[in-house]
């Protein structure tokens, strides 16, 4: 398993939406091109069962618990097997704790350690990104103008 953590003064709801909603992750993720929704959700229109498109990554909802754990498995496009991620949210005083762990498989036998390092560099830059951006998220961004979360 894999971890990066930050804490932010943004509050849990805000950080959950942008997690939620997948056009959101293209404001805040820095990705080459924008992230789309593919599928709605299974009874949440971006609960679990939910299908984002991030090039060249396809990844599935897989636990929603508004405000305190997002969880998703990769579909394809990437290097590994298997890969999930887990989000979890925690209130602390004026603002919130943030773990983002991952597991995967390597593709690869050997490769393990350098897919791994890889990996963990990527959640510490989306520790960073992410509450950067939800602690001065613009107007128009797509986490401020989704319903039914």
């Amino acid at each position: 398993m894999i971890q990066a953590t930050a804490t932010t003064a943004a509050s849990p709801e805000d950080l959950f939406r942008h997690l939620a909603v997948p056009e959101a992750w293209g404001a805040w993720g820095r990705f080459p091109t924008p992230a789309r929704r593919a599928r709605a959700g299974d009874t949440a229109p971006y609960g679990v069962g939910t299908v984002k498109k991030i090039w060249p990554a396809s990844e599935r909802t897989v636990a929603y618990e508004p405000y305190e754990h997002f969880g998703y498995v990769a579909l394809s496009g990437l290097p590994v097997r298997g890969y999930r991620s887990d989000v979890r949210l925690e209130r602390r005083d004026a603002g919130t704790f943030l773990r983002w762990e991952a597991t995967f498989e390597p593709l690869i036998p050997g490769t393990g350690p350098v897919v791994g390092f890889a990996l963990r560099q990527m959640l510490r830059a989306f520790t960073r990104w992410l509450p950067a951006h939800v602690e001065h998220c613009p107007p128009d961004c797509p986490a401020r103008r989704a319903e039914g979360i």
